[in-house]
Formats: C-alpha cells, structure tokens, sequence
C-alpha cells in the first residue's frame, strides 16, 4: 500500500516531534536536536534592540518626568498701598495624576520589558510575553495622551473654564515634561514596530499558513 503523502499541517508542512521548527518569541529558531546548536535570525536581533530601546527610553522618560520640578517666586499684591509680596511657588509631577500616572506606567513597561528580554528565550513564554507587550503598547499610549492633555493644558489653558496657562511661568518644568512625553511616545511606536514584527515572524515560521 502507498504511504499517504498527507503530512501535518494544512499545507503539507509540520513541526517535527522536537519541536526544530519552531521560532523563539523573537523570531530565534529553535535547536534542530536535543544537544544541537540554535541558530538566530535577523529578526531576532532587531526585536532584541527594539526591546532594549524601549527598556531604556521609558526608563529616561520616567526619570526624567520623576525629577521634574520647578519653584518660582509669584507676585501677590494684598493691597494698592502695599508693596507686592513674594510668594515661592512649586510646580511638581506629583501634584497631577496625569504625570503620576505616565511616571507609574512608564516604569512598569521598563520592568517588564527587562524582565521580557530575560524570559524570551522560553518557548512557554511566548503566549505570555506577547499578552504582556500588549498590556505594555495600551499602558503607554494611555498614559503618553493623559500627560500631553494635561500638558497642552497648562500650555494654553482654557478660557472656557477659566483655566489659565501655567507655562508662561514654569517654563523649564513643561520642557522637561514635554520631553518626557516624546520620549516616552518612540517608545510606544517602538514597541509597536516590535509587537508587529514578532506576530510576523510567528504567521511565518507557523506549520498552519
């Protein structure tokens, strides 16, 4: 009898039983046999450096967002016979929940992208590490729009409430906010470009397409 020419997969083409088809989370390939040596793709470099940028450019953003504060001394007139007084005033992050939210997801997208580049190489990692850099894209365009919003806010105000603009007066506080946030959005993109090339490398490399 002919053996049948049906072999797994939907298109003739299956992993084998040890799995030597199969690509790492970053697009690495696996070892072709128990005791062989792995061999690493292109893609698996870039996602690597993708990785490591995002760990370092939300790691700056946080820092910087974190260390943001600025004193200036505002003129308070009590009365017209009076000479003007000078009162110190402090702007902080942590007096807005917008950039106490952008300093608490930035640093947790840095923890988890270290502790990603760590776990990648696990084939029981796959599933949970791609959920994780999903959490990760949500948490940071999130908080990147909260803290613009609130930024463009004390830019120019809003004169339908009565809101007047903060920045005029703490000029050096929103640049380094304003550079928290661009830092903090090619991250975001980063991680983006990163999450797109690993669902590729994975409809590629899989036995199903």
């Amino acid at each position: 009898m002919e053996a049948s020419r049906v072999k797994p997969g939907f298109n003739g083409v299956g992993a084998g039983l040890d799995g030597s088809s199969r690509r790492g989370y970053m697009g690495g390939v696996g070892a072709a046999a128990a005791g062989g040596s792995g061999r690493r793709s292109p893609v698996d470099a870039c996602g690597v450096s993708l990785r490591v940028f995002v760990l370092a450019a939300t790691l700056v953003a946080a820092v910087v967002m974190g260390v943001d504060r600025q004193t200036r001394n505002i003129q308070i007139t009590l009365a017209d016979t009076l000479p003007p007084l000078q009162v110190p005033v402090t702007a902080k992050w942590s007096y807005s929940s917008a950039f106490v939210y952008f300093v608490v997801a930035n640093a947790i997208v840095c923890v988890f992208s270290a502790a990603a580049l760590a776990a990648c190489r696990r084939r029981g990692a796959v599933v949970p590490v791609m959920v994780g850099d999903l959490l990760a894209l949500a948490l940071l365009f999130s908080a990147v729009g909260a803290a613009a919003e609130f930024g463009i806010l004390g830019e120019r105000g809003n004169s339908h409430v009565r809101w007047a603009k903060v920045c005029n007066v703490y000029g050096a506080f929103c640049e380094r906010a304003m550079a928290a946030v661009i830092v903090s959005l090619i991250a975001a993109f980063a991680n983006l470009v990163m999450l797109m090339l690993t669902i590729l490398a994975i409809h590629k490399s899989s036995s199903y397409y």
